[in-house]
């Protein structure tokens, strides 16, 4: 049986597949602005199939800010997995950097369940702020590729197991950006894939990065309004 943890790593993949056919259709052209108490309660509410991206992309320069000193306290944990999305989302200065630092903080051992479900975020995050910043597809190509298992624990979430659900996030939120460089990352993947059910993911990964491209109006690698 499915465990909680599996559930959630399928349900943040339907909310990836979502967010491309939500953004597909026109938003208001004045929607109103996110303030940062409004950001503050956003990203540390609980939602029963994730965090709705389209509040998110309202959250405004004030609130952005805040989510970055957010994702550097450990008092607000519990949320660094919806702040991360968030982030991605907005793209504030400073954003790629904090997100870096905090995948990059080092762990060991047994992690707890929030910093976990972050973890799995992380891909979605880097996806969104690839249209901004193009380090964040280098950084998702990296993980993409990385085939050494990290040095903490989760349950038994480990080793090959870790490896697999890391690659996997990585081609889709490669996918999600809908950038030419990012289709040209999942091809030299697949040309060196050998395994089954990672080839099946990658090609469905292709599939929904065509999506993206319509959905962002991605002409030739640039991100441009849709016709």
């Amino acid at each position: 049986m499915m465990d909680r943890e599996e559930s959630g790593v399928g349900r943040l993949a339907a909310v990836a597949c979502l967010m491309v056919l939500v953004l597909s259709g026109a938003w208001p052209a004045k929607a109103q602005t996110l303030s940062v108490e409004e950001t503050e309660t956003l990203v540390r509410s609980v939602y029963y199939e994730g965090m709705p991206e389209e509040q998110a992309a309202r959250i405004g320069p004030a609130g952005c800010a805040r989510l970055v000193e957010m994702l550097a306290t450990s008092e607000e944990s519990r949320s660094h997995g919806q702040i991360l999305v968030a982030i991605g989302i907005c793209g504030p200065p400073g954003g790629f950097e904090a997100i870096r630092d905090w995948a990059d903080m080092p762990r060991v051992g047994e992690i707890d369940r929030a910093t976990f479900r972050a973890w799995q975020a992380l891909p979605y995050a880097l996806g969104h702020l690839a249209r901004r910043d193009r380090r964040a597809l280098a950084r998702l190509e990296t993980r993409l590729n990385d085939a050494e298992a990290p040095s903490w624990t989760f349950r038994h979430h480990r080793g090959a197991r870790l490896v697999a659900q890391s690659r996997r996030s990585a081609a889709t939120g490669l996918a999600l950006t809908g950038l030419s460089a990012a289709r040209e990352a999942l091809d030299r993947a697949e040309a060196r894939v050998t395994e089954r059910g990672f080839r099946a993911h990658l090609e469905d990964a292709r599939r929904l990065h065509r999506q993206s491209a319509r959905a962002h109006g991605v002409r030739g690698g640039v991100v441009g309004p849709r016709p």
